[in-house]
């Protein structure tokens, strides 16, 4: 996914192909009901005001496609985007259904799309398959486009809330350091209680794209977010060198935070040894 939405922005590590014809990612994983009362869940929707069209794209890391759902998309119409995709002319919207896949498995899941175009990337390029009813798009995408020394970027969308806890506390933990040291400059703690600086730790780790998720999708991240920073905070000499940080000026914060690096540490370690936390999380509230 993150392929798809580096492509939406100019970024100088990666190609910016589709930010050039003017495509943003507007929706990302949002239940859409079509007219025919099919229901699809596409990963992104990307749009374009200045072709005044759509991509809807559907990514695949792995070998299977779902027919059942390919066939939902068939259903698809601009009316039932409309009510998503904010351009400038929304009568005149057009759109693609696109499958984006991966070089290994592009193969497998090409015998099973007939209908659609597709986008695969592989270790040094991407290529498109079929056709797109934009021709601007065949236009761009007429020659694979090589990706030798790009990096794709991980920014917009870091991590998903079926990760692991010890690759999101990783986010989490950067995103309180980054807190923390802002707050050095002055004004009131941000770590007073357990939920702690939450909507402007969201917007550290997902701008720009979290207010693009759908509203289940923001919910279920915040939910592991926060149960992240209990998990966090409830070791006090984490939460003590957060503190610190936050009392210091810019140039004595450096023992706490190598204090705070230690004992992040030891954090990880016991993650790996632990159930999840939200079984965690759960025995820690009171019965009813």
């Amino acid at each position: 996914m993150n392929y798809i939405i580096g492509m939406c922005k100019k970024h100088k590590d990666w190609i910016s192909i589709l930010a050039d014809l003017g495509y943003e990612p507007q929706v990302i994983e949002q239940q859409i009901r079509t007219a025919s009362d099919e229901i699809v869940k596409p990963d992104i929707i990307t749009a374009s005001n200045k072709l005044l069209h759509a991509i809807v794209f559907e990514c695949k890391g792995g070998t299977t496609l779902d027919l059942h759902q390919l066939n939902r998309y068939s259903a698809l119409t601009s009316d039932d985007l409309r009510r998503w995709v904010t351009v400038f002319a929304p009568k005149d919207l057009g759109f693609d259904l696109c499958i984006s896949d991966l070089a290994e498995n592009h193969a497998l899941i090409a015998q099973m799309n007939k209908d659609f175009p597709m986008i695969t990337f592989s270790v040094d390029k991407v290529f498109k398959t079929g056709r797109f009813k934009e021709g601007k798009l065949n236009d761009t995408f007429r020659e694979p486009i090589s990706l030798k020394g790009r990096i794709p970027p991980l920014l917009y969308y870091p991590f998903c809330e079926e990760d692991e806890d010890t690759y999101i506390a990783l986010f989490v933990m950067r995103g309180l350091i980054s807190i923390a040291v802002k707050n050095a400059k002055g004004g009131p703690s941000a770590f007073d209680d357990n939920v702690i600086a939450l909507e402007t730790l969201i917007q550290w780790i997902f701008n720009p794209v979290f207010e693009a998720l759908s509203k289940d999708h923001q919910r279920r991240l915040r939910e592991k977010i926060k149960e992240n920073i209990h998990g966090i905070m409830a070791r006090e000499d984490m939460k003590e060198a957060l503190e610190i940080i936050e009392r210091q000026a810019a140039v004595k914060i450096a023992r706490p935070l190598e204090k705070f690096t230690k004992e992040a540490g030891k954090y990880i370690a016991f993650l790996e040894t632990q159930r999840p936390l939200s079984e965690f999380m759960s025995k820690q509230k009171p019965s009813s």
